[in-house]
């Protein structure tokens, strides 16, 4: 039965081995295409491991467009969003979570589930009409508030806390003196930081990677984000598929230095957020 298990794990692990390798081979062919020529690219059979690496592509990244001032921009959005999901949806799901018996909770709730099963493009004109009549087109705020306070990440708050805060902890702060907000600020959110860990690398994945919306209200190259930076980069006669491996790369090892540095978090999240409440 030992050598049972001990074959049944390794075949496992070789299962999801070679799965992660599905996984990781679109950002490693990201990754050497960037240092490849236009023909290297596209040529048969393919080159796995480009030599002379070329870095051709990413000097004409940096010399024929803004992508350090798009790198920036997308910095200062993506850490807006970020920190703005954070306590909205923190402190709405702490809401839902700790008053259950608030008159309309369950109602409220549910509606805010609900407006899960609305697609996004459904609101993109109506957010866009709203914006543009603030006169918000063209400015950090119109990428930063839309979708700040989503209903998954309510939802994800709201199950974490209700399972992993405890409301005897709660009621002794309140009685030490301690007003609705500090208790939530200084008593909920720290034994919240997995789940709020989590919801940071999943909002900032969609912020940072969000090109429709950033399409329809940047309209100057200085408010230019990556996404948008790279999408314009396809030409309609010929596409510098370099250039576009290269600034693809750029915008990517934020992302995956993020998830590195949290994973831990976002893993203990994952799983404690599982827990139903």
């Amino acid at each position: 039965m030992r050598v049972r298990r001990q074959a049944e794990r390794a075949v496992l692990h070789l299962g999801l081995a070679a799965l992660s390798l599905v996984f990781l081979f679109p950002f490693y062919w990201l990754a050497v295409s960037a240092f490849k020529s236009q023909g290297e690219i596209f040529s048969v059979p393919p080159e796995w491991i480009p030599i002379p690496l070329r870095t051709g592509n990413f000097r004409d990244v940096f010399r024929e467009t803004a992508i350090l001032r798009a790198l920036f921009n997308s910095t200062v959005i993506a850490a807006g969003h970020v920190t703005l999901t954070l306590f909205l949806c923190s402190l709405a799901g702490y809401a839902f979570a700790k008053f259950p018996s608030a008159p309309g909770n369950r109602a409220l709730f549910a509606f805010v589930l609900g407006t899960m099963m609305i697609p996004g493009a459904v609101t993109l004109i109506p957010v866009f009409v709203v914006f543009m009549t603030l006169g918000l087109i063209n400015t950090y705020t119109a990428m930063i508030v839309p979708g700040a306070a989503s209903a998954f990440g309510i939802f994800w708050m709201r199950q974490y806390m209700g399972a992993h805060v405890p409301s005897d902890l709660l009621s002794a702060a309140r009685i030490d003196g301690c007003s609705e907000f500090g208790t939530y600020w200084r008593v909920a959110l720290p034994i919240a930081k997995p789940a709020l860990a989590a919801l940071a690398i999943m909002s900032l994945i969609g912020s940072w990677n969000s090109l429709m919306w950033a399409y329809l209200v940047l309209r100057t190259t200085e408010m230019q984000t990556l996404p948008v930076l790279i999408y314009l980069l396809q030409g309609e006669i010929r596409t510098p598929y370099g250039m576009l491996m290269a600034a693809g790369l750029i915008a990517t090892v934020p992302l995956v230095a993020a998830f590195l540095l949290f994973q831990r978090q976002f893993i203990q999240g994952i799983a404690a957020g599982a827990i139903k409440a």
